[in-house]
């Protein structure tokens, strides 16, 4: 109770506002929910300052709080899921304190808009090449498979902890709200990934993408199985390369692949001693 009350008074006091802080299922683990964000990168600042912040707190309390995608073999792993919703400024009128959710069709319940869509289809789209730069670490790929509550095909679904994109409903209404991104961890550079994400998405409104039909895993293609996988799919991604552009490109390969040399033959428990050292 102390820790998790000195947590939130100092998010508080960066203006960081928590919407929910509970246990989750593996040993130790705790979920905190951060409250939305109209202002991408104001989002994006407030993940790393959580982080740091979480960091701090747990070592003015003698204890040691680690993000490692995968800590254990048999249990959950630690995620950093987002989940998105966007106005349309081209058929709204919005302020600063007045935003319309364009995600949800406002006549059928569990549907999405047009739009809504065609973001959603043009993430599919580039999900392989997204999850090099959203699930960037050797370790972040022990966390992905069946029954591990990330999916591990290039599909979407309505409700459906499996799948990596999840179109979520209000519990009381029915009615579709956002969508879910489980294909995201705390390795991840967040500003990268958000904005990656957005590219990809915004592509897809802006080709008026056609999605594809909520499917299973057997008839879904597979996404990447390790890292180097994902990262030889981001360079040869058109969209990603020109958003990242030559320079950043380049050296952000070079750098993930020299810890994807140093870190593919280290077993799982020489990954958390060197996290908790860190911690």
């Amino acid at each position: 109770d102390g820790f998790l009350g000195d947590l939130y008074r100092q998010l508080k006091a960066q203006q960081i506002n928590v919407e929910l802080i509970h246990a989750e299922s593996a040993p130790g683990q705790m979920e905190v929910v951060l409250t939305k964000q109209h202002n991408a990168m104001v989002l994006a600042d407030h993940v790393v300052l959580a982080q740091e912040t979480i960091r701090a707190v747990a070592r003015l309390h003698k204890m040691r709080a680690v993000f490692l995608p995968k800590m254990f073999e048999e249990q959950a792993g630690n995620g950093l899921h987002l989940h998105f919703s966007f106005c349309d400024n081209t058929t709204t009128t919005t302020t600063t304190n007045n935003y319309v959710n364009a995600m949800p069709h406002h006549k059928r319940k569990k549907e999405l808009s047009q739009k809504g869509k065609s973001f959603l289809e043009g993430i599919l789209q580039h999900l392989p090449a997204l999850l090099g730069v959203t699930i960037p670490s050797v370790n972040s790929f022990r966390r992905v498979g069946p029954g591990c509550w990330t999916g591990h095909t290039v599909r979407w679904a309505t409700e459906d902890k499996e799948s990596p994109l999840r179109v979520c409903l209000d519990l009381k209404t029915n009615k579709t709200t956002h969508v879910e991104l489980k294909l995201v961890d705390s390795k991840a550079n967040m500003h990268l990934a958000l904005s990656a994400i957005l590219a990809a998405g915004l592509d897809g409104i802006a080709t008026k993408a056609k999605l594809r039909p909520s499917g299973s895993n057997e008839a879904s293609s597979p996404l990447p199985l390790h890292f180097g996988e994902a990262l030889t799919c981001l360079q040869h991604d058109a969209l990603l390369c020109e958003l990242l552009g030559p320079e950043l490109l380049t050296g952000y390969v070079a750098v993930r692949r020299a810890e994807i040399e140093n870190d593919e033959e280290m077993a799982l428990k020489d990954e958390l001693v060197a996290a908790w050292e860190r911690a």
